[in-house]
C-alpha cells in the first residue's frame, strides 16, 4: 500500500434504492479492482447481473470497467495509504517520528496496547493484543495474535518475546486489556475476563 496505490473505498447510491453502496477496491499489479466477489457486488447492485452475466466476465473488472463515467460522478473516495501497527515518538524537536514495530505484530489486527514492565528491568515493555474471529469465510479469521509481547531497551526499540518465554497464550478476540499492579487483567469477546501475572522473568 502506497501513496500511488492506495486501498480505497468508492461509496454511492449506484443504482438509486436509497441505501449507499460502498465498494472497496485494492491495487494488484498496477491495477485497482473491486474487493467484492462477483456474487457479493450482484447482491448489493443487482443491476450489475447483465453486466456480468459470468464469473469470467467481472474477473478482470476494474472499476471504471463495472460502473459507466455517468455512474462514477458524485461517488465520494475515502484513501488508506498505511494500514501496518507501528507508534510515533515524540522527537526532540517536537515532531512525531514513525517508528516500525516487529514483523510479528503485524500478523493479525492489534486492539489494545499495554504499557508494563514484564521482566523488572525498568524500561517499558508494549504488549498488543487483537484478532478478528468474525470474518468472511473466504479469508479465515485473522486470530494469529496470541499476545504479542516486546521488550523495550528504554530507548525506544522493542524486540519480540517468543510465546514460549512470555508464557502468553490468549486466544480469541481481545478487546481490551488492564495492568494492575503485576497482574493483567484480559477482556476477550464471548469469554470470561482472564488473568495473568507477570514480573521478574
Amino acid at each position: 500500500m502506497s501513496d500511488k496505490e492506495p486501498a480505497e473505498m468508492v461509496y454511492k447510491d449506484f443504482d438509486d434504492n436509497g441505501a449507499i453502496d460502498p465498494i472497496m477496491c485494492f491495487y494488484i499489479m498496477g491495477k485497482s479492482y473491486p474487493y467484492p466477489s462477483r456474487d457479493e457486488m450482484l447482491d448489493q447492485i443487482s443491476m450489475m447481473r447483465n453486466r456480468f452475466p459470468t464469473y469470467g466476465s467481472y474477473a478482470e473488472a476494474g472499476l471504471k470497467d463495472i460502473f459507466t463515467a455517468e455512474e462514477l460522478q458524485g461517488a465520494k473516495r475515502l484513501k488508506a495509504n498505511y494500514l501496518k501497527t507501528g507508534y510515533f515518538e515524540s522527537s526532540a524537536n517536537g515532531k512525531f517520528v514513525e517508528k516500525t514495530l516487529p514483523i510479528q505484530v503485524q500478523f493479525a489486527p492489534v486492539y489494545t496496547i499495554t504499557t508494563l514492565d514484564y521482566n523488572g528491568d525498568g524500561n517499558k515493555d508494549l504488549l498488543l493484543c487483537g484478532n478478528i474471529y468474525q470474518s468472511r469465510i473466504r479469508f479465515g479469521k485473522y486470530d494469529a495474535n496470541h499476545g504479542v509481547l516486546l521488550k523495550g531497551n528504554g530507548k525506544g526499540n522493542f524486540e519480540y518475546v517468543p510465546e514460549a518465554v512470555s508464557g502468553l497464550a490468549i486466544k480469541g478476540d481481545v478487546r481490551s486489556v488492564v495492568a494492575i499492579k503485576n497482574t493483567l487483567l484480559i477482556g476477550i469477546n464471548q469469554q470470561k475476563t482472564r488473568a495473568f501475572n507477570f514480573g521478574g522473568k
